[in-house]
Protein backbone atom coordinates (compact mmCIF):
# COMPACT_ATOMS: atom_id res chain seq x y z
CA UNK A 1 0.00 0.00 0.00
CA UNK A 2 1.58 3.57 -0.78
CA UNK A 3 1.74 6.16 2.40
CA UNK A 4 0.57 9.87 1.39
CA UNK A 5 3.71 11.83 2.40
CA UNK A 6 3.35 14.66 4.77
CA UNK A 7 3.07 18.06 3.19
CA UNK A 8 5.97 19.40 2.72
CA UNK A 9 8.61 21.62 0.75
CA UNK A 10 11.07 19.41 0.01
CA UNK A 11 14.36 20.73 -0.12
CA UNK A 12 16.18 18.95 -2.77
CA UNK A 13 19.66 20.79 -2.45
CA UNK A 14 22.47 19.53 -0.91
CA UNK A 15 22.91 20.70 2.55
CA UNK A 16 26.39 20.83 2.71
CA UNK A 17 26.53 22.21 6.28
CA UNK A 18 25.31 18.90 7.78
CA UNK A 19 28.26 16.87 5.34
CA UNK A 20 30.57 19.54 7.47
CA UNK A 21 28.73 19.14 10.91
CA UNK A 22 28.91 15.30 10.47
CA UNK A 23 32.78 16.05 9.65
CA UNK A 24 33.29 17.77 12.88
CA UNK A 25 31.41 15.14 14.99
CA UNK A 26 33.48 12.24 13.75
CA UNK A 27 36.53 14.08 14.54
CA UNK A 28 35.38 14.87 18.10
CA UNK A 29 34.64 11.15 18.72
CA UNK A 30 38.12 10.12 17.18
CA UNK A 31 40.16 12.60 19.11
CA UNK A 32 38.43 11.42 22.59
CA UNK A 33 39.00 7.92 22.02
CA UNK A 34 42.53 8.30 20.78
CA UNK A 35 43.60 10.52 24.14
CA UNK A 36 41.77 8.72 27.00
CA UNK A 37 42.72 6.07 29.37
CA UNK A 38 46.26 5.33 29.44
CA UNK A 39 46.97 7.91 26.20
CA UNK A 40 45.99 10.60 28.26
CA UNK A 41 49.12 9.72 30.52
CA UNK A 42 51.25 10.15 28.43
CA UNK A 43 49.59 13.32 26.70
CA UNK A 44 49.33 15.20 30.27
CA UNK A 45 45.75 16.13 28.94
CA UNK A 46 42.72 14.26 27.40
CA UNK A 47 39.81 15.22 25.58
CA UNK A 48 36.86 14.19 27.01
CA UNK A 49 34.30 16.08 25.91
CA UNK A 50 34.78 14.58 22.49
CA UNK A 51 32.32 12.15 24.17
CA UNK A 52 29.35 13.81 23.33
CA UNK A 53 30.04 14.00 19.55
CA UNK A 54 27.60 11.01 19.03
CA UNK A 55 24.98 14.35 19.91
CA UNK A 56 25.34 15.72 16.71
CA UNK A 57 25.29 12.15 14.75
CA UNK A 58 21.60 11.75 16.49
CA UNK A 59 20.66 15.34 15.36
CA UNK A 60 21.52 15.13 12.19
CA UNK A 61 19.99 11.35 11.84
CA UNK A 62 16.90 12.76 12.66
CA UNK A 63 17.00 15.60 10.16
CA UNK A 64 17.95 13.50 7.30
CA UNK A 65 15.30 11.15 8.00
CA UNK A 66 13.09 13.15 6.20
CA UNK A 67 14.95 13.20 3.40
CA UNK A 68 14.49 9.27 2.83
CA UNK A 69 11.08 9.23 4.02
CA UNK A 70 9.79 12.21 1.65
CA UNK A 71 11.09 10.21 -1.60
CA UNK A 72 9.73 6.76 -0.30
CA UNK A 73 6.96 5.29 -2.13
CA UNK A 74 6.00 2.57 0.20
CA UNK A 75 7.75 1.29 3.41
CA UNK A 76 9.92 -1.69 1.70
CA UNK A 77 11.89 1.67 -0.28
CA UNK A 78 12.72 2.39 3.62
CA UNK A 79 13.93 -1.21 4.39
CA UNK A 80 16.32 -1.18 1.82
CA UNK A 81 17.38 2.23 1.67
CA UNK A 82 18.24 1.69 5.44
CA UNK A 83 19.83 -1.34 4.55
CA UNK A 84 22.08 -0.10 1.55
CA UNK A 85 22.90 3.01 3.87
CA UNK A 86 24.17 0.97 6.63
CA UNK A 87 25.30 -2.26 6.37
CA UNK A 88 27.79 -3.19 3.43
CA UNK A 89 29.65 -0.57 5.25
CA UNK A 90 29.56 -1.89 8.77
CA UNK A 91 30.45 -5.64 7.45
CA UNK A 92 33.44 -4.41 6.03
CA UNK A 93 34.49 -2.73 9.21
CA UNK A 94 33.80 -5.80 11.46
CA UNK A 95 35.69 -8.18 9.24
CA UNK A 96 38.60 -5.76 9.19
CA UNK A 97 38.19 -5.16 13.09
CA UNK A 98 37.74 -8.70 14.08
CA UNK A 99 40.85 -9.71 12.01
CA UNK A 100 42.52 -6.92 14.19
CA UNK A 101 41.11 -8.44 17.02
CA UNK A 102 42.23 -12.21 16.32
CA UNK A 103 45.63 -10.97 16.43
CA UNK A 104 45.76 -9.07 19.86
CA UNK A 105 43.21 -10.84 21.61
CA UNK A 106 41.82 -14.61 19.69
CA UNK A 107 40.56 -15.42 23.00
CA UNK A 108 38.02 -12.44 22.92
CA UNK A 109 36.70 -13.77 19.29
CA UNK A 110 34.05 -15.93 19.10
CA UNK A 111 31.75 -17.27 16.22
CA UNK A 112 29.01 -16.35 17.97
CA UNK A 113 30.60 -12.88 19.02
CA UNK A 114 30.88 -12.41 15.38
CA UNK A 115 27.19 -13.88 14.04
CA UNK A 116 25.67 -11.75 16.54
CA UNK A 117 27.73 -8.54 15.75
CA UNK A 118 26.46 -8.65 12.40
CA UNK A 119 23.21 -7.86 13.56
CA UNK A 120 24.07 -4.70 15.14
CA UNK A 121 22.31 -6.06 17.89
CA UNK A 122 24.39 -8.52 19.97
CA UNK A 123 23.21 -7.26 23.16
CA UNK A 124 19.91 -8.99 22.38
CA UNK A 125 21.86 -12.25 21.94
CA UNK A 126 23.97 -11.73 24.96
CA UNK A 127 27.10 -10.76 23.17
CA UNK A 128 29.77 -7.85 22.89
CA UNK A 129 29.65 -5.34 20.64
CA UNK A 130 33.34 -6.27 18.63
CA UNK A 131 33.95 -2.53 18.81
CA UNK A 132 32.42 -0.61 21.65
CA UNK A 133 31.78 2.28 19.48
CA UNK A 134 29.34 -0.20 17.95
CA UNK A 135 26.46 0.79 20.67
CA UNK A 136 25.23 3.59 18.58
CA UNK A 137 24.49 1.68 15.50
CA UNK A 138 21.38 -0.58 17.58
CA UNK A 139 20.12 3.32 19.04
CA UNK A 140 20.13 4.26 15.29
CA UNK A 141 18.23 0.75 13.92
CA UNK A 142 15.53 1.79 16.73
CA UNK A 143 14.97 5.16 16.29
CA UNK A 144 14.48 3.61 12.05
CA UNK A 145 12.51 0.66 13.70
CA UNK A 146 10.53 4.14 15.13
CA UNK A 147 9.96 5.42 12.11
CA UNK A 148 8.98 2.29 9.97
CA UNK A 149 6.30 1.78 12.80
CA UNK A 150 4.72 5.28 11.62
CA UNK A 151 5.05 4.73 7.91
CA UNK A 152 3.27 1.22 8.05
CA UNK A 153 0.50 2.93 9.94
CA UNK A 154 0.10 5.56 8.24
CA UNK A 155 1.12 7.84 10.89
CA UNK A 156 4.15 9.63 9.34
CA UNK A 157 2.19 13.25 8.77
CA UNK A 158 1.73 13.04 12.03
CA UNK A 159 5.60 12.54 13.27
CA UNK A 160 5.49 15.74 15.21
CA UNK A 161 2.35 14.73 17.76
CA UNK A 162 4.33 11.07 17.93
CA UNK A 163 7.81 12.29 18.54
CA UNK A 164 6.46 14.94 21.42
CA UNK A 165 4.03 12.11 22.86
CA UNK A 166 6.91 9.64 22.93
CA UNK A 167 9.58 11.95 24.30
CA UNK A 168 7.03 12.71 27.55
CA UNK A 169 6.38 8.98 27.77
CA UNK A 170 10.59 8.80 28.03
CA UNK A 171 10.20 11.33 30.35
CA UNK A 172 7.61 10.04 32.60
CA UNK A 173 9.55 6.38 32.26
CA UNK A 174 12.78 7.95 33.36
CA UNK A 175 11.03 10.16 36.36
CA UNK A 176 8.94 7.33 37.98
CA UNK A 177 12.10 4.51 37.35
CA UNK A 178 12.46 3.98 41.67
CA UNK A 179 8.76 2.50 41.00
CA UNK A 180 10.25 -0.41 38.53
CA UNK A 181 14.24 -0.18 39.31
CA UNK A 182 14.68 -3.43 37.88
CA UNK A 183 12.85 -2.79 34.78
CA UNK A 184 14.43 0.55 33.94
CA UNK A 185 17.99 -0.95 34.38
CA UNK A 186 16.88 -3.24 31.85
CA UNK A 187 15.49 -1.02 29.47
CA UNK A 188 17.68 1.57 29.59
CA UNK A 189 20.47 -0.64 28.73
CA UNK A 190 18.89 -3.15 26.15
CA UNK A 191 16.65 0.13 24.36
CA UNK A 192 18.95 2.96 24.72
CA UNK A 193 17.31 5.41 22.20
CA UNK A 194 15.21 5.60 25.35
CA UNK A 195 18.22 7.87 26.73
CA UNK A 196 18.67 9.85 23.17
CA UNK A 197 15.73 10.25 21.13
CA UNK A 198 15.10 13.79 22.20
CA UNK A 199 18.53 14.60 19.54
CA UNK A 200 16.55 13.12 16.92
CA UNK A 201 13.23 14.15 17.42
CA UNK A 202 15.11 17.50 17.69
CA UNK A 203 16.82 16.98 14.40
CA UNK A 204 13.39 16.44 12.66
CA UNK A 205 11.79 19.62 13.83
CA UNK A 206 15.42 21.42 12.63
CA UNK A 207 13.77 20.15 9.00
CA UNK A 208 10.54 21.14 9.45
CA UNK A 209 11.83 24.80 10.79
CA UNK A 210 14.17 24.83 7.64
CA UNK A 211 10.96 24.01 5.27
CA UNK A 212 9.04 26.57 6.72
CA UNK A 213 6.55 24.35 8.50
CA UNK A 214 4.96 25.64 11.74
CA UNK A 215 8.17 27.50 13.04
CA UNK A 216 7.38 29.17 15.51
CA UNK A 217 5.53 25.70 17.39
CA UNK A 218 8.47 23.48 16.27
CA UNK A 219 10.88 26.01 17.75
CA UNK A 220 8.92 26.05 21.07
CA UNK A 221 9.25 22.11 20.16
CA UNK A 222 12.84 22.12 19.24
CA UNK A 223 13.54 24.04 23.27
CA UNK A 224 11.61 21.12 24.50
CA UNK A 225 13.69 18.45 23.16
CA UNK A 226 17.28 20.38 24.58
CA UNK A 227 15.68 20.66 27.86
CA UNK A 228 14.46 16.85 27.75
CA UNK A 229 18.15 16.22 26.27
CA UNK A 230 19.75 18.21 29.22
CA UNK A 231 17.37 16.22 31.76
CA UNK A 232 18.32 12.31 30.58
CA UNK A 233 22.45 13.04 31.17
CA UNK A 234 22.04 10.84 34.30
CA UNK A 235 19.36 8.36 33.08
CA UNK A 236 21.49 5.95 31.10
CA UNK A 237 23.52 8.23 28.28
CA UNK A 238 27.04 7.16 28.42
CA UNK A 239 28.41 10.89 28.25
CA UNK A 240 27.62 10.95 32.42
CA UNK A 241 30.80 9.43 32.57
CA UNK A 242 33.46 11.49 31.03
CA UNK A 243 31.52 15.34 31.08
CA UNK A 244 29.65 17.00 34.55
CA UNK A 245 25.94 17.00 34.08
CA UNK A 246 26.41 21.25 33.40
CA UNK A 247 29.30 20.59 31.08
CA UNK A 248 26.77 18.19 29.22
CA UNK A 249 23.81 20.76 29.22
CA UNK A 250 26.10 23.58 28.16
CA UNK A 251 27.25 21.04 24.76
CA UNK A 252 23.67 20.15 24.24
CA UNK A 253 22.74 23.85 24.16
CA UNK A 254 25.93 24.81 21.65
CA UNK A 255 24.87 22.13 19.68
CA UNK A 256 21.45 23.19 19.35
CA UNK A 257 22.60 26.97 18.58
CA UNK A 258 25.27 25.74 15.84
CA UNK A 259 22.52 23.53 14.59
CA UNK A 260 20.00 26.48 13.95
CA UNK A 261 22.39 28.67 12.32
CA UNK A 262 23.67 26.09 9.97
CA UNK A 263 19.62 25.51 8.79
CA UNK A 264 19.16 29.32 8.40
CA UNK A 265 23.19 29.43 6.60
CA UNK A 266 25.04 31.04 8.34
CA UNK A 267 27.41 28.33 8.97
CA UNK A 268 28.64 27.90 4.83
CA UNK A 269 32.35 28.89 6.00
CA UNK A 270 32.43 25.03 7.34
CA UNK A 271 31.55 24.08 3.57
CA UNK A 272 35.40 23.59 2.39
CA UNK A 273 37.54 20.14 1.06
CA UNK A 274 38.63 18.74 4.48
CA UNK A 275 35.51 18.87 6.44
CA UNK A 276 33.45 17.66 3.57
CA UNK A 277 35.62 14.82 3.02
CA UNK A 278 35.51 13.89 6.66
CA UNK A 279 32.10 14.15 6.36
CA UNK A 280 31.72 12.07 3.61
CA UNK A 281 34.02 9.40 5.11
CA UNK A 282 32.56 10.04 8.35
CA UNK A 283 30.05 6.32 8.90
CA UNK A 284 33.50 4.46 8.05
CA UNK A 285 35.75 6.39 10.06
CA UNK A 286 33.14 6.06 12.78
CA UNK A 287 33.07 2.30 12.66
CA UNK A 288 36.96 1.48 11.57
CA UNK A 289 38.46 4.14 14.44
CA UNK A 290 38.32 2.74 18.05
CA UNK A 291 39.75 -0.49 18.40
CA UNK A 292 41.73 -0.46 15.23
CA UNK A 293 43.28 2.56 16.24
CA UNK A 294 43.81 1.82 19.25
CA UNK A 295 45.76 -0.62 18.42
CA UNK A 296 47.90 0.60 16.12
CA UNK A 297 48.23 3.39 18.89
CA UNK A 298 49.51 0.97 21.37
CA UNK A 299 51.66 -0.44 19.06
CA UNK A 300 53.34 2.89 18.36
CA UNK A 301 54.09 4.33 21.48
CA UNK A 302 54.34 1.28 23.81
CA UNK A 303 56.40 -1.04 21.31
CA UNK A 304 57.96 1.13 19.18
CA UNK A 305 58.70 3.96 21.49
CA UNK A 306 57.07 6.35 19.41
CA UNK A 307 56.78 10.16 20.50
CA UNK A 308 52.85 10.30 21.02
CA UNK A 309 51.97 12.93 19.07
CA UNK A 310 53.59 11.55 16.23
CA UNK A 311 52.02 8.19 16.93
CA UNK A 312 48.57 10.00 16.98
CA UNK A 313 49.34 11.93 13.62
CA UNK A 314 49.97 7.97 12.07
CA UNK A 315 47.28 6.88 13.40
CA UNK A 316 44.52 9.25 12.81
CA UNK A 317 46.13 9.42 9.11
CA UNK A 318 45.93 5.49 8.95
CA UNK A 319 42.48 5.64 10.13
CA UNK A 320 41.30 8.01 7.67
CA UNK A 321 43.09 6.32 4.63
CA UNK A 322 41.54 3.06 5.73
CA UNK A 323 37.90 4.75 6.06
CA UNK A 324 38.59 6.34 2.65
CA UNK A 325 39.21 3.31 1.40
CA UNK A 326 36.16 1.65 2.46
CA UNK A 327 33.88 4.19 1.53
CA UNK A 328 35.50 4.24 -2.06
CA UNK A 329 35.34 0.65 -2.86
CA UNK A 330 32.64 -0.59 -0.66
CA UNK A 331 30.00 1.94 0.71
CA UNK A 332 29.52 3.78 -2.29
CA UNK A 333 29.84 0.51 -4.55
CA UNK A 334 27.23 -1.42 -2.28
CA UNK A 335 24.86 1.37 -1.92
CA UNK A 336 24.35 2.21 -5.78
CA UNK A 337 24.51 -1.70 -6.40
CA UNK A 338 21.80 -2.77 -3.69
CA UNK A 339 19.63 0.63 -5.28
CA UNK A 340 19.61 -0.23 -8.42
CA UNK A 341 18.98 -3.92 -8.24
CA UNK A 342 15.92 -2.79 -5.65
CA UNK A 343 14.85 -0.08 -8.76
CA UNK A 344 15.62 -2.72 -11.30
CA UNK A 345 13.12 -5.31 -9.63
CA UNK A 346 10.77 -2.97 -9.23
CA UNK A 347 10.30 -1.63 -12.81
CA UNK A 348 10.06 -5.24 -13.86
CA UNK A 349 7.16 -6.08 -11.61
CA UNK A 350 5.46 -2.84 -11.57
CA UNK A 351 6.86 0.26 -13.65
CA UNK A 352 4.57 2.81 -12.18
CA UNK A 353 5.39 2.22 -9.03
CA UNK A 354 9.23 2.20 -9.44
CA UNK A 355 11.13 5.31 -8.10
CA UNK A 356 14.42 6.47 -6.88
CA UNK A 357 14.78 5.67 -3.17
CA UNK A 358 16.85 7.74 -0.93
CA UNK A 359 20.37 6.76 -0.24
CA UNK A 360 20.69 10.03 1.94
Amino acid sequence: MTEKRPHLNIIESRFLELDALRGLAALLVVLFHFTINSNSSLLGWEFRYGATGVDIFFIISGFVIFLTISRVKKWPDFIVSRFARLYPAFWCCLLLTTMVMMLFEPETVSLQRLLANTTMMPIFFNQENMDQSYWTLLVELIFYFWIFVLLVTGNIRNIVSAGFVFTAFIIAFHAFSPLYAGFHEFAARKIELLNHFPLFFSGILFYLVRNGNDVRKNAALILFCLVSACYLHNQGGRSQYHVTPYEHYAILTFFHVIFALAIFGKLSFLNNAPLLFLGKISYCLYLIHQYVGLRLLAVLTDIWQVNIYLSLVITVAAVTAIAWLINKFVEIPANLLIRNWYKNRNQKGSPARAGEIAMQ
